[in-house]
């Protein structure tokens, strides 16, 4: 009867982190570039059970091992392609197919994200709305218009004509300003992308199951391409969230309701001892 208690206790505790891991991704329906989260559970086997597997003593043909009840096994990410949706903003950047934009933090280490939403801080650097830099960064004069990049991720710009440069020009010759190159961004891709850790703020960190980063330029050794004045859409599917948000919650409450059977029945059998 204990052992039925902590099952339907693991259940109770597997539900609630999952009811929190949809509201998470419901949350994030409007977050650039996030992917939606899927959380998976496994058996909590017996002790029995576990001793005679490792003895090599697997359970007969159409017998069931004992179980002790649920518990959080990982939680999976779909990496599929958000929408894209214009923006007309120069600084917004999409990646279509494979990659990551590498963000260096405060703390000196190298991050990863797909939100493409950038700045520019004090001394015309690329950065992210949180102040962090954006590798490798981008040479951008001042004042520019009409960015451009191209497929292999060389950004242009349009640039202000210096007051010597229009002394030199001829009369009848344009002056609205010199396309300069500034330079490339930078995309990185992973062996398994699904291993990679969250530390939030849409950032991702390396892991030992992400395997090394492996760095390049858009169009090259399988990364996608990156579109200024887009960004990536979230792809949670609030239908798809909002049925697994149901199914959650009904589980939680079966299991609210077998611990206060099972917890009801020993409180009779007691009195009746």
């Amino acid at each position: 009867m204990t052992f039925s208690l902590d099952s339907a206790k693991s259940g109770i505790s597997a539900q609630q982190r999952n009811l929190e891991l949809i509201a998470n991704n419901l949350a994030n329906v409007n977050t650039t570039g996030y992917k939606a989260a899927q959380m998976h559970f496994q058996d909590i086997l017996d002790a029995s059970e576990i001793l005679d597997v490792l003895n090599g003593q697997a359970p007969a043909d159409g017998e069931l091992s004992a179980s002790s009840g649920v518990q959080v096994a990982g939680v999976s990410r779909d990496l599929a392609q958000g929408a894209l949706r214009p923006t007309d903003r120069q600084l917004d950047f999409a990646i279509v197919g494979t990659g990551y934009f590498r963000i260096r933090l405060d703390t000196g280490a190298t991050a990863y994200s797909r939100d493409g939403v950038f700045a520019l801080d004090g001394d015309n650097n690329l950065v992210t709305l949180s102040g962090d830099f954006v590798e490798p960064g981008l040479d951008l004069p001042i004042d520019f218009s009409e960015m451009r990049i191209s497929a292999d991720g060389t950004v242009t710009v349009m640039r202000p004509q210096t007051q010597e440069e229009l002394d030199a020009l001829p009369p009848d010759a344009p002056r609205d300003g010199i396309r300069v190159d500034v330079g490339r961004i930078g995309l990185t891709r992973f062996v398994n992308p699904g291993g990679l850790e969250s530390i939030g703020e849409n950032l991702f960190q390396v892991t030992p199951e992400s395997q090394e980063p492996i760095d390049g330029f858009p169009g090259e050794d399988g990364l996608g391409e990156v579109l200024s004045g887009w960004l990536e859409s979230s792809n949670v599917d609030i239908a798809t969230e909002m049925t697994s948000l149901v199914l959650a919650q009904r589980a939680y409450q079966l299991n609210i309701v077998a611990y206060q059977t099972l917890e009801q029945m020993l409180t009779d059998a007691n009195q009746l001892v």
